[in-house]
């Protein structure tokens, strides 16, 4: 099924390859999610009578914009969902919406988004889809909030569930160019902040910063209330709550990941809620997915299989 060689090419092309934005009719709406912070949802409708609605969470300096957020909306589209694209607080040129950084604990923040879907009065059913450190935050709402969860189901693709331990995948010599360029991608939304309020810390460039764990030690973890970097990953990480979680859920995660090692989820998956189910390609990156066939980014098909398959059409 996948054609490209090795776990590198497999997870970079992807992210590079254009995509082409979803069509439909497309609303945005601005969503309260805590006191002086709000994040922006673009939400496109099918061209027929909807069977339900998916809220699609970006990872980590991505965005509604990114590749595998929109094909995935195009997809669902065409497969007659409502497809609602969130951006995380700051990301996505909303930097001033919000009076405090996107941070991997800020779950309650889909919780608040799917509660604004549902009183809207979007279809249902309703479910979670993230990517990345967006699929920790699904997963990481989903086992908070337990049978008051306001997804019918959720999805995750590649979740850092281990915060620290996906934090030393990413500093191995063998990491450094996703190191660099993660650390520049956030270094750069930070200059943007900056630009339209204060930001306490040094000037936020790559070469001043240099790794992804000094800029949580500077920024991410003292805005979210952590006192180091490692408390902060101990407290947001989303593998402690999946034992919780009551609805159901699928988590995808390739077992040549560059970025999320297949020991930081087996931690957890003897220990996961019932309701949760595990699937663990040999190849696919971290959110690559890429085949030769159409569509290319397969993992997206096999989301909605797994979502019409389990929910009940509205």
């Amino acid at each position: 099924m996948a054609w490209l060689p090795g776990r590198h090419l497999e997870t970079i092309v992807p992210a590079f390859w254009p995509a082409q934005p979803p069509r439909g009719r497309e609303i945005t709406r601005v969503v309260r999610v805590a006191p002086g912070s709000s994040v922006l949802v673009r939400v496109a409708w099918p061209g027929c009578a909807p069977r339900g609605t998916l809220l699609l969470v970006h990872g980590m300096g991505g965005s509604s914009e990114s590749g595998y957020m929109k094909r995935t909306a195009a997809m669902a589209l065409a497969e007659g969902w409502v497809a609602a694209r969130m951006n995380c607080r700051n990301c996505g040129g909303t930097e001033a919406l919000s009076r405090t950084l996107y941070n991997a604990g800020q779950s309650d923040d889909v919780g608040s988004v799917l509660q604004d879907l549902a009183q809207a009065g979007l279809p249902r059913p309703i479910a979670a889809v993230g990517f990345s450190l967006g699929g920790s935050l699904a997963l990481r709402y989903a086992g908070q909030a337990a049978a008051g969860s306001g997804a019918d189901a959720v999805v995750a693709l590649n979740p850092p569930l281990d915060l620290e331990a996906c934090c030393r995948t990413l500093e191995r010599g063998e990491n450094l160019a996703y190191h660099a360029y993660f650390t520049w991608k956030l270094c750069r939304i930070l200059r943007r902040i900056r630009a339209v309020r204060p930001l306490a810390g040094p000037e936020p460039r790559l070469t001043r910063i240099r790794t992804l764990r000094r800029l949580d030690a500077l920024y991410t973890a003292p805005d979210a209330g952590y006192r180091t970097p490692e408390d902060y990953y101990a407290g947001a990480s989303a593998g402690p709550h999946v034992a919780s979680i009551v609805v159901p859920a699928l988590v995808i995660s390739s077992e040549n990941d560059p970025l999320v090692p297949a020991s930081s989820l087996a931690r957890f998956r003897p220990h996961s809620s019932s309701r949760v189910r595990f699937v663990q390609p040999a190849r696919g990156g971290h959110i690559g997915y890429w085949q030769a066939d159409r569509p290319r980014f397969w993992a997206a098909q096999a989301v909605l299989h797994y979502l019409h398959s389990t929910l009940p059409r509205a």
